[in-house]
């Protein structure tokens, strides 16, 4: 026969006991290591370190424990423990409850003063200007595309990827009001658009209003009667709406890619990922030349997009994503070559490449 629950009970709690003597020594081994950066300048926050702890754990766990487990577990140990050697300051698009909101809780739960922004150009201006120690904006959406206010305001900032936020976007219905009394929708126009044919279906006949931010629109919703908002169940909780629906994208596999943003860039070891930006020379196949060095050093794009340069009409910019860090010997070699295609080069920096949870 099975053991009784009283006795799991007592198991468990000598397992809690024995985890929570380790979690005090871990803490007092990451003040000994906050002195050693404080002394030698260095920033707590630390991606590509963090990154290399969850993928070693997560390559010996074993079930019933998973990848999705360790790496949530550790995101909050990461941020508590980050917080006994500095807190920081981070400025995210908000307001609160806004999905820029949660990818900002997800890695600062603990360690930081979260400060919401209007929106993306004032995020950016807040770490240039050395209020904020780190922002957190939006870049891509994996229905709806690249976030080009992030783009452009990047372009000119000087600024570097820390770090990349991978999150799962689920989108709900949230009102005061009952389902069948709803006349009006409230969300940001990405939002509406990621849910067009279920407000369709359900909705048909509301009236659609945009927002400039999710979180906005429950705010909205909440002042007025037969009225729904789509935005996240953190923003249901934070402004006091009822969760209508749940996960009410039309694509289900909905995610939104953020980027923490620093005035410093760190070395990166392990899966990395370097975004840049390029201006290219006016002749003939410039851009085909400057693609072929990345495939002739072996080196993966995972994303290119074409922006105004905003100096001269009808000239680009190009945003490129590729894997792997500029620490390799291949990608030290590809950037040396294209400078020969191209008119300048912004580095926005190498960062340990996002993981969804398995």
């Amino acid at each position: 026969m099975g053991r009784d629950i009283d006795t799991l009970r007592k198991a468990i709690d000598s397992i809690d006991d024995e985890l929570l003597r380790l979690i005090r020594e871990r803490c007092e081994l990451s003040v000994e290591v906050g002195r050693i950066k404080r002394r030698e300048g260095a920033d707590p926050f630390d991606p590509s370190r963090e990154a290399e702890i969850v993928e070693r754990l997560a390559s010996a766990a074993r079930p019933p424990v998973t990848r999705a487990m360790i790496g949530d577990i550790f995101a909050r140990i990461f941020s508590a423990s980050r917080s006994l050697q500095k807190r920081s300051r981070v400025a995210y698009l908000g307001p609160e409850g806004s999905y820029s909101h949660q990818a900002a809780h997800s890695v600062f739960s603990q360690d930081a003063d979260l400060k919401p922004l209007g929106d993306i150009e004032s995020v950016v201006a807040e770490v240039v200007s050395g209020r904020a120690d780190l922002g957190v904006v939006p870049v891509e959406n994996s229905t709806e595309g690249m976030v080009n206010r992030t783009l452009d305001a990047m372009s000119a900032s000087k600024l570097f990827v820390r770090a990349e936020i991978l999150l799962p976007i689920r989108n709900c219905l949230i009102s005061l009001s009952p389902l069948g009394e709803i006349r009006t929708v409230y969300s940001h126009p990405q939002a509406l658009a990621q849910c067009r044919n279920w407000i369709h279906e359900h909705l048909r006949g509301a009236v659609l209003v945009e927002t400039p931010s999710t979180s906005k629109a429950a705010l909205a919703a909440k002042g007025e009667p037969n009225s729904a908002a789509i935005a996240s169940s953190l923003a249901a909780g934070l402004y006091g709406l009822t969760v209508l629906a749940e996960n009410i994208n039309d694509c289900q596999e909905n995610i939104t890619r953020f980027w923490v943003i620093s005035r410093t860039m760190l070395p990166v070891e392990g899966r990395a990922k370097t975004s840049i930006i390029v201006s290219l020379e006016n002749i003939p196949g410039a851009l085909y030349h400057a693609v072929g060095v990345f495939a002739a050093k072996g080196i993966n794009l995972t994303k290119i997009e074409s922006r105004p340069s905003k100096k001269n009409p009808w000239e680009y910019v190009f945003f490129i994503d590729f894997e792997g860090s500029l620490e390799d010997g291949n990608v030290k070699a590809a950037m040396q070559e294209i400078a020969s295609y191209t008119r300048d080069i912004v580095v926005l920096g190498s960062y340990p490449e996002g993981r969804l949870p398995d």
